[in-house]
This record gives structure tokens, C-alpha cells and sequence, in this order.
């Protein structure tokens, strides 16, 4: 199942609402200030983040800039400090079992369709591009 965290209700977190509908693709939504993270599902999103922590912070946000980030933080300093002011995450962060996507991306959100989907469009992409198949481009 694909979860959405959020922090405010931004046009990024509206848009990909409405993507994964479009998509068919079934979501459950979080609002991380109303029902806050627990240490524990912070550091796995976290973990999950193939860039680290810099994958899901949003260091130039204004909050991030007043809370004053010290790259010298340790691990478990930096989960204290995004469990104190949430906001400090980039908003949303979108994931499954398997990955995981902070901010709106329509690049990097196609993760979430299900590969035999995205084989079918990419198959339906090609016959319009090729409607008598491959070699009509080919001429020598």
C-alpha cells in the first residue's frame, strides 16, 4: 500500500492526490502534525532514502533555516530534532514496501505504478509511435 506523509495541504501533496487517482492506485494519506511520527518510522523512512538524509530534509525551507541544521548532528540528534518540528521534512514523502519519493516528481513517482502497468503503456506508446511496427522507421 502506497502512504502519504504530509505536513501541510501544498499544491505537491494535491497533485499527487490526484495522480495516483488518475492512476488508479490506491494511497492512504498521514498528517504528520495531527498524528505525529514515532522514532521508529522516522528512521526507517530514513533508511529507505537510497540519498540519506538529505533525500528528505528540506534544508532550504524556511523552517529549516531558522531551526539552524548543523551538518555535525548525529543520527539520532537529527531524528529528534525532525520529530520536534516535523516541518523539516519535504512535503509530501510518498512510499511503499519497496520505495520511496519526498516532493512532487512525475519522474520520480512512476516507481508506484506497477511494473506490468507500465510495461502495457509503454507496449501502447509504441504501437502509436510505430503502428506497423519497428522496422517501418528503418530505411536504408
Amino acid at each position: 500500500m502506497i502512504t502519504m506523509y504530509f505536513h501541510t495541504s501544498d499544491p505537491a501533496k494535491n497533485k499527487l492526490m490526484k495522480w495516483f487517482k488518475q492512476q488508479h492506485l490506491e494511497f492512504k494519506l498521514r498528517n504528520i502534525i495531527q498524528k505525529p511520527l514515532t522514532k521508529a518510522e522516522l528512521t526507517h523512512l530514513f533508511l529507505m532514502a537510497t540519498g540519506g538524509t538529505d533525500d528528505l530534509i528540506a534544508k532550504k525551507s524556511k523552517v529549516a533555516k531558522s531551526t539552524q541544521l548543523d551538518n555535525n548532528l548525529t543520527f539520532n540528534e537529527l531524528i529528534d530534532t525532525v520529530l520536534a518540528t516535523p516541518q523539516l521534512l519535504k512535503n509530501p514523502v510518498v512510499f511503499d514496501d519497496k520505495n520511496i519519493v519526498a516532493g512532487y516528481s512525475l519522474e520520480k513517482i512512476g516507481v508506484f505504478i506497477p511494473k506490468s502497468q507500465r510495461k502495457l503503456e509503454l507496449m501502447a506508446l509504441f504501437n502509436r509511435i510505430y503502428p506497423k511496427g519497428p522496422t517501418q522507421s528503418l530505411s536504408f
